[in-house]
């Protein structure tokens, strides 16, 4: 058994296809497809069913599959120690983040570890919270940006970032707008049972963080009138500042928008939170640039989180303090 036999037929699980698989190798349909015909030989068992246009794993593939992965995971953790030993600073990193929250930490920790580690290239990709998960599982990503509650966790490890609350925001035109705090005077609390009869922009259903804030509209009594649902934070605090409607999202999301002063924002009572974690294998070997890299995202979450411990809104520019 090689090693690139076990590349070739991930690669072709993870395609569906030879000809897309093999443009992702950089070798030819025809060479691949005579490794996937000679490996099938030897092995005595199909590992693919075949029709015009896709591949599929039978369960014999499966087995393969999962277990070659496993056994490329272990490579790449052997030859991370190894760059430990003799202070190897050339590589690559591949980290998966959630849409809008991780370009944010990655342009805080990108310049710093750059410098520190030149040789090291970063492979983004923006994916949802569980997709992620899924993926550092199955060893397509070395880390994840995630933001969830505890009760959202799976077999990984999580290192803490910073934790934030969620908040409400209404029209300056709502009638429980003039309630809101006095530029530098802290947030009040305001209770979701009073919103009954408003209707509010929120994330997609399936997002995590709609399976925090769904329970607070549960307890307090209603589903709440959807005007709209969307992946983008932005739009979010852009509809309420125009007063079309209300809005629940993270504290840090206000914190950074644009519009986030022609909105009136309050605290939730009771509060709900999620923090943000980085996630990873477990028993994975971070090598030093890892552990570098990881350094950073700390940081930025302290930043963050002593931004966020100040009086808003306030007439600092959003994002500012922690380099946003």
């Amino acid at each position: 058994m090689e090693l690139r036999q076990l590349e070739y037929m991930i690669a072709i699980a993870d395609h569906g296809s030879i000809s897309k698989a093999a443009e992702s190798l950089f070798i030819t349909q025809s060479g691949l497809n005579q490794q996937l015909i000679k490996l099938e030989q030897e092995l005595g068992i199909q590992l693919f069913y075949r029709d015009k246009h896709h591949l599929q794993v039978t369960a014999a593939g499966r087995i393969y599959v999962e277990n070659a992965r496993e056994i490329m995971k272990i490579k790449k953790n052997t030859y991370n120690i190894l760059s430990d030993m003799k202070n190897n600073t050339v590589g690559e990193i591949t980290l998966g983040l959630t849409l809008e929250h991780g370009i944010d930490l990655f342009t805080f920790v990108f310049p710093k570890f750059n410098r520190q580690y030149p040789g090291i290239n970063f492979h983004l990709l923006e994916r949802y919270v569980a997709e992620q998960h899924s993926m550092i599982a199955a060893g397509k990503l070395d880390f994840g940006l995630v933001m969830l509650g505890e009760q959202d966790k799976v077999n990984l490890e999580y290192i803490p970032l910073y934790q934030e609350e969620m908040i409400l925001g209404v029209p300056k035109t709502h009638p429980c707008a003039g309630q809101c705090a006095a530029p530098g005077e802290p947030m009040p609390f305001m209770d979701l049972k009073l919103f009954k009869e408003d209707t509010f922009a929120l994330m997609f259903p399936n997002s995590t963080m709609r399976g925090i804030i769904d329970p607070a509209f549960a307890a307090a009594g209603y589903q709440p009138k959807i005007l709209i649902e969307t992946g983008m934070n932005h739009a979010l605090v852009k509809l309420a500042a125009t007063g079309l409607c209300c809005t629940v999202l993270p504290f840090s999301r206000a914190l950074c928008s644009p519009d986030r002063d022609a909105v009136s924002w309050f605290r939730l009572s009771p509060p709900i939170s999620w923090t943000t974690y980085i996630t990873y294998r477990k028993n994975t070997h971070l090598n030093e640039a890892s552990r570098y890299f990881i350094q950073l995202a700390k940081e930025y979450g302290a930043e963050l989180a002593m931004q966020m411990r100040r009086p808003f809104p306030c007439s600092e520019a959003p994002g500012r303090a922690a380099g946003l």
